[in-house]
């Protein structure tokens, strides 16, 4: 078995640029509002703070992770280059973040039905984010599962091609949703419809402090730094959870890294439907009244985050052991 190849050189280069640049652009536009508005006052850093916290913990939910982590992996089995993965995604996050604090700061009274979930609205819209995050959770661990098979018989898993793709009905069915996911801008799409649900306690937190401050009498314009600065945040964690998995799957050819990279792979198809499981679950309950169970996931993305951390951290302990040893001879195949 091969790990995924890396994606080129200059292209990842050229992308990770791209990736700087945007969330840098996010930062200083949040903090030339902030400091445009004159909220350099004790309250005024303490709801930035806030709504920056919010973003990075938001960037931690079990669904970015699972999303992000499984979005990288199908990309990389297709030899697609997967980088930007998490920029695209947390930008189509932050473009429902950004429209609801414009929104919010202009007075429409849609926002206040959208985070009430005993509205019409809210349930409207939260269904379509939770079906559209459940299916396409499900269709991603779909995608690699067979590279899973793939890769614990031993066999190449480098080609996501036709023998190694889901097979049957319901293969056809999960894979429809992928089949026009071809770059990591595609995924742009689905970061957008994730965040129709503003049932995110991050995003309503935010939303209630920038309405809050907004009776408060804070200029509307300085008001746009709070949202600005949770899309920044949550961009900067999004972004720097793919660029570690992309580093992770794509490892070096060694026997640990291997077992890791499965590993990884096991850890990203199950997280993804469970996921995707406490998803519909919650829906059910929503559309038919019934009491279900409620899943928290804070804990498990905080675990899935973690994970990642370690896979990071083991790689350099290996790669810092492979240096002190010196080179050695091609592993047989």
């Amino acid at each position: 078995m091969t790990t995924p190849a890396r994606p080129a050189a200059p292209a990842l280069r050229r992308v990770v640029r791209w990736n700087i640049a945007a969330v840098a652009a996010l930062h200083v536009a949040a903090l030339a509002l902030f400091l445009g508005g004159h909220l350099l006052g004790t309250a005024g850093l303490a709801m930035i703070a806030f709504a920056y916290s919010r973003g990075l913990l938001h960037a931690l939910d079990a669904d970015h992770l699972a999303m992000i982590d499984g979005s990288t992996r199908k990309l990389l089995g297709e030899q697609r280059n997967p980088a930007g993965v998490g920029l695209a995604f947390s930008l189509g996050h932050s473009t429902v973040v950004l429209a609801a604090g414009v929104a919010v700061v202009l007075g429409a009274a849609w926002v206040r039905e959208a985070i009430d979930p005993d509205t019409q609205l809210a349930t409207v819209l939260g269904s379509i984010g939770a079906g559209v995050s459940a299916a396409y959770l499900l269709a991603v661990a779909a995608a690699n599962t067979p590279l899973l098979v793939a890769a614990v018989r031993g066999a190449d898993a480098v080609g996501h091609t036709h023998a190694l793709a889901p097979t049957g009905w319901w293969g056809r069915l999960l894979m429809t949703p992928l089949s026009r996911v071809r770059h990591a801008g595609h995924v742009y799409a689905f970061g957008l419809l994730f965040g129709l649900g503003f049932d995110t306690a991050s995003t309503i937190s935010l939303l209630m402090l920038t309405a809050s401050a907004s009776l408060a009498g804070v200029p509307p314009v300085a008001l746009l730094c709070l949202p600005l600065a949770f899309a920044a945040a949550m961009t900067l964690g999004d972004s720097i959870n793919a660029h570690v998995m992309l580093r992770v799957y794509t490892a070096a050819e060694t026997p640990s890294r291997r077992r890791l990279n499965i590993a990884l792979l096991i850890v990203s198809i199950t997280s993804a439907v469970l996921v995707a499981g406490a998803t519909l679950t919650g829906l059910v309950g929503a559309w038919t009244g019934i009491a279900v169970p409620e899943f928290d996931t804070t804990w498990f993305g905080w675990g899935l985050a973690a994970l990642a951390a370690l896979g990071a951290l083991w790689l350099g302990w290996l790669r810092f052991l492979a240096r002190r040893a010196g080179p050695h001879p091609p592993l047989k195949r």
